[in-house]
């Protein structure tokens, strides 16, 4: 999950969506977007900054790198970053939705027999 978030934060730095210099959003605010927990987060973060895509402050969080990585083919449209997120939202949803029905069902076969 952290590769995802991270492809999709690189997505919106190379769309412009994210400036250079700019401070990303904190940890937490990453975290409740793609529904994790604040750890693949951070995970996610350390990644782009391996990559030098982003730059880390360890007193004020991170920043979108002055001249981040080139892009490695066609650079996607605003419009593209922002179905990428969608899917990604929706992905995330249909994952706990079918963990919710995995216990629900467990719960039942052992209690409805």
């Amino acid at each position: 999950m952290n590769e995802k978030i991270a492809d999709t934060l690189r997505a919106e730095i190379v769309a412009g969506t994210l400036k250079p210099g700019e401070k990303l959003p904190a940890v937490r605010q990453i975290a409740e977007r793609f529904e994790v927990a604040a750890g693949t987060a951070t995970k996610a973060l350390q990644l782009l900054a391996k990559r030098g895509i982003v730059r880390a402050d360890s007193t004020r969080g991170y920043f979108v790198s002055e001249q981040p990585e080139a892009a490695e083919g066609p650079v996607p449209s605003p419009e593209m970053v922002a179905i990428m997120s969608e899917i990604e939202s929706l992905r995330a949803h249909l994952a706990r939705v079918d963990d919710r029905l995995r216990h629900l069902e467990s719960g039942c076969s052992s209690s409805c027999s």
